[in-house]
């Protein structure tokens, strides 16, 4: 080939639309064309001065492009052969060339290659893209969590992914070939079936349904199924798809939580108690049977409506929706009592309710209301109350018993001095005998008897006295008021009261406290008095502050002790181990109530085994404890 001929065909391959590259045998450039040029990003000066594989070819290809180089150079390769290979531009960028190859001989020797080569770049991107895109879409298949499966357009199982097998149970080959409808309960058949056919007829391009499956073990499973279809070019269905999500779980969930929803509807409605809930206008948004009974309607026939439609006292309601309101409006909890009217009776019902602020399902607030019918309550108190009041007045009946037998054993001396005295002053008189000394001296003791006579008159008015307020008091002066009060008793049953007394100060009753003690000396004075084989008689009184801040008064007796079998019994209301005519059974019972009720203290007993002055004893010890407050008044 001439010069001429030569720039004629660097003309011509300057203009075609492909990569023109001519190489010597060792890869230098003799020629590349405007196309090669660009792709590499150099101009036709400097890269006519570069080898092609040194400067364009990638490293892991030099040894593969100089090989097939050779082989043209030796005429060993076939010219009609593509060869594809990536190259590198000048700042390094990947561009996938297809060549075809050729050569120039002189005198049949070879001293040019030529090189045609297409661009695929674009082409091999958008083929590796598909090959990832198809990699993708296996892994997806293969590996998702959800269920896949494709079916033909009868509704045969071609594929099945893992997911789709461990949810049923199948192997592979035990599922392929399969029916869908195999595998769906009796109950979903139907409308699958429907849905199904609509989807291959292309009337619809999705369906979703839950439904349920039977797997190979027999359990069922319920699924979520997302149906759909693969087309063609034409949008003709080829196959269906359908992706299944295991939903058991979430339905089990469900079916639990609507389980839970009736029975706490069923604890609303049998509760005896009534519950509701009203919105800010007072309507009833969630009532039970209680309050439709009340109201003698149902429960229907109230969510919507107010009390006020079903009484004809309107304005009562009104300002209880106005109280509601403003409960609501400060987010407040509250405890009333109210009256509400039984509808079916026509009485008056007493409640105590509760009434809290809660939050809606919307969001709106509403007041929430349990009102307990405390009519039979309020009734046992008042029965309650009026024989505690009874049983109070029997205790004090039963004690001016006592306080009678003592007022007549204080009077019975001074009487006696006055008695005498009197006969005496007469005696003198009628003998002429009588001097204004001997007159002094009797009527100085009449005084004084009488004297003592008032004294103890004021002394058992005053435990008689309705006192009660309460003051502070000191329980060692309240015994030796109650010791003074049966000190007749005492003597007269030789009856020896060994004391071990400090000063303890409390606040409270200091009337009910003698009474207590009045019992309980009166109680250990009978059981010595019913013990005959007794030769020493005593009482032992301790009174001390514990610990623990509380005043604590011991009254212990010889006189044998209490049964085991009665012991848990004396505080009960009318037990006694006295006759009918001696004991009413209620001063202990009454002891206990004082001190429990109104003196928040407590009383116990247990038999005691002791020795005092060198004999043994054993007798009933109650224990009195009483916590020690300020007074705060």
């Amino acid at each position: 080939m001439n010069k001429f001929e030569e720039d004629e065909l660097y003309k011509y391959l300057n203009i075609t639309k492909g990569l023109y590259l001519i190489l010597d045998k060792s890869g230098n450039i003799l020629f590349a064309n405007e196309k090669v040029c660009n792709t590499v990003e150099v101009s036709f000066e400097r890269i006519k001065k570069m080898n092609w594989i040194e400067t364009f070819i990638p490293n892991d290809l030099k040894s593969y492009i100089s090989n097939i180089l050779k082989q043209i150079s030796n005429k060993d390769v076939r010219l009609s052969e593509y060869v594809e290979n990536e190259i590198l531009t000048i700042k390094g960028e990947k561009r996938f060339i297809s060549w075809k190859n050729s050569y120039i001989e002189e005198n049949g020797v070879v001293t040019k290659i030529i090189c045609s080569g297409e661009d695929k770049t674009k082409t091999k991107e958008i083929e590796l893209y598909l090959e990832e895109k198809e990699e993708r879409l296996k892994a997806i298949f293969d590996f998702s969590p959800l269920g896949i499966f494709i079916t033909d357009k009868t509704g045969n199982i071609l594929e099945a992914n893992l997911a789709f097998l461990n949810m049923l149970g199948y192997s592979k080959e035990e599922i392929l070939g399969r029916n869908y409808i195999e595998i769906t309960h009796d109950d979903n058949i139907n409308l699958n079936e429907e849905k199904f056919n609509q989807l291959v007829d292309n009337e619809i391009g999705i369906y979703k349904i839950s439904k349920k499956y039977i797997k190979k073990n027999k359990h069922l499973i319920w699924v979520n199924a997302t149906v759909s279809t693969i087309k063609d070019q034409y949008n003709e269905v080829l196959y269906v798809l359908a992706i299944i999500e295991d939903i058991t779980e979430i339905k089990s969930r469900e079916e639990h939580i609507i389980a839970q929803r009736r029975y706490l509807h069923t604890i609303i409605d049998q509760n005896p108690n009534i519950i509701i809930v009203k919105d800010y206008d007072g309507k009833f948004v969630l009532a039970n049977q209680a309050i439709a009974r009340l109201y003698d309607t149902t429960v229907e026939n109230m969510v919507g409506k107010k009390d006020e439609d079903f009484f004809q006292n309107k304005e009562i309601f009104r300002k209880k929706i106005e109280y509601d309101k403003k409960l609501i409006d400060n987010n407040e909890t509250k405890i009333i009592y109210e009256d509400i009217e039984d509808k079916v009776t026509g009485k008056l019902r007493n409640f105590q309710s509760i009434k809290k602020t809660i939050t809606g399902i919307s969001g709106e607030k509403q007041v929430l209301i349990i009102s307990n019918d405390i009519t039979d309550i309020k009734e046992t108190q008042k029965k309650l109350k009026d024989n505690e009041e009874m049983l109070h007045h029997q205790s004090k009946m039963a004690a001016m018993g006592e306080m009678l037998e003592n007022i007549a054993h204080q009077w019975r001396q001074p009487l006696s001095v006055i008695t005498t005295s009197a006969s005496s002053v007469r005696i003198h008189k009628e003998l002429g005998t009588l001097t204004d000394d001997f007159l002094d001296e009797v009527l100085d003791a009449i005084v004084k008897s009488g004297t003592h006579l008032s004294q103890t008159i004021d002394d058992f008015r005053d435990f008689f006295k309705p006192n009660r307020k309460k003051v502070v008091f000191d329980i060692s002066q309240c015994y030796q008021k109650a010791i003074f009060l049966v000190s007749s008793k005492l003597k007269n049953r030789e009856i020896e009261i060994v004391e071990n007394i400090q000063s303890v100060s409390i606040y409270g009753f200091d009337n009910e406290l003698i009474q207590v003690i009045m019992n309980l000396i009166n109680n250990a004075t009978d059981a010595i008095d019913d013990n005959k084989d007794l030769t020493s008689k005593y009482i032992f009184v301790d009174i001390y502050k514990d610990d623990l801040n509380n005043a604590i008064f011991k009254i212990l007796d010889n006189a044998g002790g209490i049964k085991e079998d009665i012991k848990d019994k004396i505080f009960e209301p009318y037990f006694t181990t006295k006759h009918k005519s001696l004991g009413t059974g209620i001063g202990l019972y009454m002891s206990e109530e004082i001190l429990v009720k109104h003196m928040n203290g407590e009383i116990k007993v247990k038999n005691k085994e002791f020795e005092y002055k060198k004999n043994s004893y054993k007798g009933a010890e109650f224990i009195l404890k009483i916590p020690i407050e300020e007074d705060k008044g």
